[in-house]
């Protein structure tokens, strides 16, 4: 059974690159475009993990994860905040909704495939098995907020470490790119261009 990816985001762009993003994966994305959808339909029907724009008009990424994060029965579900460069990420308040994590747009696909399947991983956690689990019994205490640089998506921890890529990657990444450009010509009304033969450039990941 395939995990469920539970996108919220106002931006059908940002829907279309996610889900073409993990079209080849053993992920099934489904797209809301507002907090209030993503609450009404976390509740309903509870994701495997959730990714959350901070800057959805009404109920934001933030009230989204607090929702999960405050319930016993949900607080399992990794929440990933998506940010842009419009719409710095409030730390403090990421911290307070305890997400597990940051994630800046434009984001390189392979790396947000890494860190959802990192999350999905590690497994719903004893709260999410054990009924009255998220109470805390008397003179117990809360495990402290992630540490800043825990929050934040670093790519430079993502490729420590990593495999060189091979010629097979280079050929997934290329037909990723062909269904994008497809993608967004389908959003345009237009075909989409014939593709160049020549090789991509490789885009170079910078940080502030």
């Amino acid at each position: 059974m395939p995990h469920r990816l539970l996108l919220a985001d106002d931006s059908v762009t940002i829907q279309r690159v996610i889900e073409l993003t993990f079209a080849d994966e053993d992920i099934r994305v489904t797209a809301v475009g507002d907090g209030q959808q993503a609450i009404d339909r976390i509740a309903a029907e509870p994701p495997d993990i959730v990714l959350a724009d901070v800057g959805m008009p009404g109920r934001d990424g933030y009230e989204v994860a607090s929702f999960i994060k405050d319930r016993p029965d949900l607080s399992h579900i990794p929440v990933l905040l998506l940010t842009g460069a419009f719409e710095p990420v409030d730390e403090a308040r990421a911290r307070g909704v305890r997400c597990d994590g940051v994630l800046a747009k434009p984001f390189e696909p392979q790396l947000l495939i890494a860190r959802v399947k990192e999350l999905l991983a590690r497994g719903p956690s004893p709260a999410a098995a054990v009924p009255n689990a998220g109470v805390e019994p008397p003179g117990s205490e809360r495990p402290a907020p992630p540490a800043d640089d825990d929050l934040v998506l670093d790519p430079r921890h993502m490729l420590e470490g990593a495999p060189p890529r091979s010629p097979e990657a280079e050929t997934s990444l290329d037909d990723y790119f062909d269904r994008l450009d497809q993608a967004f010509a389908n959003l345009a009304g237009t075909a989409a261009p014939p593709r160049d033969p020549s090789p991509r450039p490789t885009a170079e990941l910078s940080w502030a």
